[in-house]
């Protein structure tokens, strides 16, 4: 017989329908979001993704009314969660086909690199990827140092200020992951700071990107000779001008398409919570370390996945562009999710502190890589100081998101040399990431944190050196003028003999 346990009931929707209703929540953002950006001409002149528009209107909310059936927590699991899930997507994903282009000899020397480093993708790939550590680095140690400094007033500790690394140039998701790491050491309401910054970073990436880009294309410095459309400040694309973006690969009466892909990445996540078990084996902090990263192993078992179906041969069947949007909807959702997850009962007392560091972070980043960004060598380094800008203060796609500006059609490899700077980037993740949560789980000296930290800035800074992406100067905003070896060769977008 079937019996009513309205307890039993209760107790389901509060625990499955809570994540379920703040997806609601944010749908509802996302709709108005893109009226009032369609509507209001200053939004779409400004080119403010409808995702951070929307979470602005959903802190707003969350903050004063409240948003019914759910709380800010919600919003933090679900955009850490997405987090997770657009990491082992994009292991998952299909690269992208390779051209047909005449295959030059391989690199044999430092010499060889250096010579042929100019208008390749390596002075990106090289460029970008060393700035990144270079931010990853500098970042938390202007957080930690100035609340060294003002901390005290508001009763914040200096490893608050660690967070900010991983909230501007790793994202929302690192903060929501690192960040329950170190609540799990002691540290109260990490996860609130983390998402804070997080937050923050958007909002900085788009006030301070946008009009540079916009300046680049007037003052003739974008490499495309494009002009803003009214379907880009509108948001939407006319009939005329609508394409698709992938394939049906499977017969809907089986499996829908997108179940399919979306299935693998389930199998990936499953793969990387054993791996995680693996890690787990390895005695002292670094296995525990690692046992908690499921981003990351579940990353590395989407690439492992993905190996496996090409060596079957049944790659025929995924599609490059239905992944793609799966990574496009996890990162509008969670961008919009980490900034409706930030509870000012928590960090309002601590919100001068975290505005400072912001600020100063924010102005450090903007400094830096305007410099080394034009010295980074080739013909689209304005568009590479773009997406380093979006990558530094938010995520990849933050950054692919300002080159779009400036390179819609992808005229330039800006947009293809971002997924692989991530590589060289990654040895500083073994340095700094470690370092913070050793020092927060007080594993770690204070000194030898520092020390990480440091020699992280000097290695990659002595690296950008030697393979030739911190040389001369190749671009002047202000006069619009573009350089090569130190010659004059474009002025205000035409060419000079």
């Amino acid at each position: 017989m079937f019996s009513y346990n309205g307890k039993q009931h209760e107790n389901y929707c509060t625990k499955g329908g809570k994540s379920m209703t703040a997806l609601a929540w944010i749908g509802v953002m996302f709709i108005i979001a893109v009226i009032l950006r369609a509507k209001i001409n200053f939004l779409g002149r400004s080119l403010v993704p409808a995702c951070v528009i929307a979470g602005v209107i959903g802190f707003i909310l969350m903050n004063t009314c409240g948003l019914g059936g759910s709380k800010a927590g919600d919003y933090g699991y679900i955009s850490g969660q997405l987090y997770t899930f657009l990491f082992i997507n994009m292991g998952v994903t299909l690269a992208a086909k390779k051209l047909d282009t005449p295959q030059k000899e391989k690199i044999k020397n430092l010499k060889e690199l250096r010579a042929r480093m100019g208008d390749s993708m390596f002075s990106g790939i090289f460029g970008m990827g060393s700035y990144w550590a270079l931010a990853y680095s500098f970042q938390a140690l202007i957080g930690f140092g100035i609340l060294c400094l003002i901390g005290k007033y508001w009763d914040m500790d200096p490893t608050y200020g660690l967070l900010i690394s991983f909230a501007f140039a790793q994202g929302p998701g690192q903060a929501v992951t690192y960040g329950a790491q170190m609540e799990a050491a002691g540290w109260s309401h990490a996860i609130q700071v983390g998402i804070t910054f997080a937050s923050v970073g958007f909002l900085v990436a788009f006030i301070l990107g946008v009009p540079y880009a916009k300046k680049g294309i007037k003052m003739g410095i974008a490499s495309s000779k494009i002009r803003l459309s009214p379907d880009v400040a509108f948001g939407f694309y006319e009939p005329e001008k609508q394409e698709p973006y992938g394939k049906i690969t499977t017969f809907g009466g089986n499996l829908d398409v997108l179940t399919f892909h979306i299935a693998l990445v389930g199998v990936a996540w499953i793969l990387g919570t054993y791996l995680g078990k693996l890690w787990g084996l390895f005695p002292g902090y670094f296995g525990q370390l690692f046992s908690m990263l499921l981003f990351f192993n579940g990353m590395l078992c989407g690439y492992g996945l993905r190996w496996i179906i090409g060596r079957l041969g049944v790659s025929k069947y995924l599609d490059r562009g239905t992944q793609l949007r799966i990574g496009g909807a996890c990162t509008d959702i969670m961008v919009t999710a980490a900034f409706m997850a930030i509870d000012m009962d928590i960090v309002g007392k601590w919100m001068v502190p975290i505005t400072i560091i912001c600020v100063v972070v924010s102005g450090v980043t903007w400094v830096t890589i305007k410099y080394f960004g034009a010295r980074f060598g080739g013909s689209n380094d304005f568009e590479r100081i773009l997406g380093e800008w979006g990558t530094a203060t938010g995520t990849n796609a933050t950054g692919l998101s300002l080159v779009r500006i400036v390179d819609p059609e992808a005229e330039t490899t800006t947009a293809a040399e971002l997924g692989p700077a991530n590589i060289v980037n990654v040895p500083a993740s073994y340095f700094v990431m470690p370092a913070i949560l050793a020092f927060a789980a007080k594993t770690m000296t204070q000194i030898s944190m520092i020390l990480c930290l440091v020699a992280v800035l000097v290695g990659y800074l002595i690296f950008m050196r030697v393979v030739g992406v911190w040389g001369k100067k190749t671009f002047e905003m202000n006069k619009g003028e573009k350089y090569k070896d130190g010659k004059l060769i474009m002025k205000d977008g035409k060419p000079v003999n």
